[in-house]
């Protein structure tokens, strides 16, 4: 199913950067290109150069990659509850808790990958099973209207942010042979 960019005031004010990153673009072949830059990304990564950030208090690759798939996660677990009618509200969460509770740089990047790959493969059958009409449903997140559409467009929109973070703020922490 190729979902709608989500309308203005279904969603709160706070995501629509990440929804202006993929308006217009067909969500099927991006997520793709996502996989694949996170798979070249992660493959071949080192342990020690994955729990490298670009600076001091900045987040390693690791955490970061812990972080866009905790944030896929939690999108996705709202999509489907407000696409089956919930009409109980969502919170918001943490997300430098989560991180720091997670304890990501104590993994190997090729379980991180593997952990992505896998939920956006989960992500993939959710949006080819929503019937058609179901991304205007509204659900409640953080008090705020937000829609089916605006959680998908987040996720992929949210990736395209952290993507642009690595191929500027993080270059000097990888292989110098790595393709950007």
């Amino acid at each position: 199913m190729e979902l709608q960019a989500p309308m203005a005031g279904t969603y709160p004010a706070f995501y629509k950067s990440y929804i202006d990153r993929v308006s217009g673009k067909a969500l099927k072949p991006l997520a793709k290109q996502q996989e694949d830059f996170i798979r070249s990304m992660y493959t071949g990564l080192s342990p020690a150069t994955a729990r490298k950030g670009y600076q001091k208090d900045k987040w390693s690759l690791n955490q970061l990659l812990g972080h866009i798939l905790d944030t896929e996660k939690i999108m996705h677990f709202r999509a489907l509850c407000i696409s089956r009618g919930e009409q109980a509200g969502f919170p918001d969460f943490d997300q430098d808790a989560y991180v720091q509770t997670a304890d990501f740089n104590a993994l190997s990047p090729q379980q991180l990958l593997r952990s992505f790959l896998l939920h956006r493969e989960l992500l993939k059958d959710f949006l080819e099973q929503v019937p058609a009409g179901i991304g205007t449903r509204q659900g409640t997140v953080s008090g705020r209207p937000m829609s089916v559409s605006a959680l998908i467009h987040i996720i992929y929109g949210h990736t395209e942010h952290h993507i642009h973070g690595i191929r500027t703020s993080y270059r000097a922490v990888l292989p110098p042979d790595l393709t950007l």
